[in-house]
């Protein structure tokens, strides 16, 4: 009798991955052609108004520029580069930051005043028309705009006032604006009108910057720039993405605090009215700061780098070495005919690993259990191997999409291994055993269950964070080869531990006579599968140990 029945322990895994982050972020992915990331606050209480924005992207610099003002537009200091600005404060105090987004049709309004140039064209003509967030309001109501949106735009004003503009689920601008008095508004890369819009929500960045923010305004003091500074350093980013540059802006006082690399105790300080008065050369950000921070930034540069550098070497060097092993497979190998069907599929999908046991020689009946146990172990790993390697690509990709659930998540990576299993050992092993596809899927499912488990239980905590760590748009947009190929390696990585648990089960079997794939090497159809009563304590036990990889893949993935 089965004491912990099936549903229940699924039921509990969805419910217990559903309550943690998502296993991918937008924060491991930004790089063109995508719009910029970033987290933006607007906090006031008191006399004071403090506006934040990180500049979370993945290249080495950005680009500073003065449009002064005159009769006719209000003057802006801007950062960014000048067809993409990113940030920019007025002359009026008026400050603009805005959030990438997935790309989103919205109602562009034919009817009402024509917004002339390109798309970075409509928050410039804001920020040169506008001075409170109220006439941005009434501004973003008043015109027309283009037939898109891949970002949400942040403004706020020296009153305090702040508000978002994203894309509503009907195509409508809604606007999210913070409430008057002491308070604040953050915003990062969901859609804060429609969460499930966005890479990736929840968003720890949102939630600390929040939980901070909260603590700030209950605090028994006033706001100082350093507040916000700590607040910006605290949601910054390293890695495949990294904050690159921030601004902090006292907005009732006019005065810019600039950060480069996340060195946030090297601050360069601009007035606003003075450098719209003086404006010097337009040019890189990185011009405004002294040497050692800008050697200091290139050192940090290189070293979130490496995530690309790892993951192309990979992508390279895992399909020479799994060609060396088919080679080999066919040159080396004592009659290398025995087993082909096996062994063949096996070098192609786990390489070097299939090969080395491969040529293990046969020995003592107490070495045959092992060896039995391996190549059992073996024709269980291909098409889990093939199967997350899949789901790597689905849930990186989807996560570009924006389309990326923490259920989803789960689905994806307990289902499509389960799934695609039954289909591969149905495809060989009832064929191989001229029996009823039907039938056979259905004998089949226990022990895939079982080695579903634990395999993925082994690979999870190994290939999400390897995955994770080392992503590049580079190698996403368009999808490289080489991408899928370091997936694949690293899905690989993971099968040696899962490979290990498990052989701990085909110990087991073998000892029982469970034998499929060892019986297909040998060339004989004698396929034989534990039946549920056999099998079924096993099945909480793999799903204690699948629990626990997920977790703690999770866990890798998110520190």
């Amino acid at each position: 009798m089965v004491r912990f029945k099936l549903p229940g322990m699924v039921v509990l895994l969805i419910f217990i991955i559903s309550n943690c982050h998502d296993v991918f972020s937008y924060d491991k992915l930004s790089e063109k052609p995508l719009p910029y990331g970033c987290t933006v606050i607007t906090v006031s209480k008191g006399d004071s108004v403090f506006f934040g924005g990180n500049d979370d992207y993945n290249d080495f610099d950005s680009y500073y520029w003065i449009q002064p003002g005159d009769s006719s537009r209000y003057g802006v200091v801007w950062i960014g580069t000048p067809d993409n600005p990113q940030q920019g404060i007025n002359e009026k105090g008026l400050a603009y930051d805005s959030n990438g987004l997935p790309r989103i049709d919205v109602n562009p309004h034919p009817e009402r005043v024509p917004v002339p140039g390109e798309y970075h064209n409509y928050c410039m003509q804001i920020m040169h028309e506008c001075s409170t967030v109220q006439q941005v309001i009434e501004w973003v109501s008043s015109h027309q705009r283009h037939p898109y949106m891949h970002d949400q735009l942040h403004f706020a004003d020296a009153t305090g006032d702040a508000v978002i503009i994203s894309a509503g689920k009907d195509g409508e601008m809604v606007f999210t604006r913070k409430e008057p008095g002491d308070g604040f508004l953050v915003s990062t890369n969901f859609n804060i009108a429609n969460p499930s819009h966005g890479f990736g929500y929840p968003c720890w960045r949102f939630n600390q910057a929040r939980d901070l923010l909260g603590d700030l305004i209950e605090a028994d003091k006033s706001l100082s720039h350093s507040d916000i500074t700590d607040i910006m350093d605290a949601v910054h980013q390293e890695g495949a993405s990294w904050t690159k540059e921030t601004m902090v802006a006292d907005l009732v006082k006019g005065v810019i605090y600039l950060y480069y690399f996340y060195q946030y105790d090297r601050p360069v300080v601009l007035n606003v009215e003075y450098e719209l008065a003086n404006p010097r050369e337009p040019g890189p950000l990185s011009q405004l700061f002294p040497e050692d921070v800008r050697e200091e930034a290139r050192i940090r540069y290189e070293k979130n780098r490496a995530g690309l550098k790892v993951s192309r070497r990979t992508g390279l060097l895992w399909p020479a070495l799994v060609l060396i092993s088919l080679i080999l497979l066919f040159t080396i190998t004592a009659d290398y005919r025995k087993g082909l069907r096996i062994w063949l599929p096996a070098v192609l999908i786990l390489g070097p690993v299939a090969l080395i046991f491969r040529l293990l020689p046969a020995g003592r009946a107490s070495f045959s259990v092992l060896k039995y146990a391996i190549i059992e172990t073996l024709g269980n790993l291909i098409p889990l191997v093939i199967a997350f390697t899949a789901v790597l690509a689905i849930m990186i990709l989807m996560m570009l999409s924006g389309n990326a659930s923490p259920q989803l998540q789960v689905i994806l990576m307990f289902g499509l291994p389960l799934i695609f299993g039954l289909i591969f050992h149905t495809a060989f092993l009832a064929s191989a055993s001229k029996r009823n596809y039907f039938r056979y899927t259905i004998m089949r499912l226990p022990q895939v269950l079982v080695i579903t488990f634990l395999g993925l239980g082994g690979i999870i905590p190994v290939a999400l964070p390897l995955a994770n760590n080392n992503l590049s748009m580079s190698l996403l947009l368009p999808l490289s080869p080489l991408a899928v190929t370091s997936w694949w390696t690293f899905v690989v990585y993971g099968s040696v531990p899962g490979g290990l648990l498990i052989l701990i089960y085909e110990l087991w079997a073998v000892k029982r006579g469970y034998l499929s794939w060892s019986s297909i090497e040998e060339g004989n159809e004698k396929v034989n599968s534990p039946a549920w009563k056999k099998i079924w304590w096993w099945l909480p036990v793999s799903f204690a140990v699948i629990l626990s990889g997920i977790i703690l893949g999770v866990v890798l993935v998110n520190n």
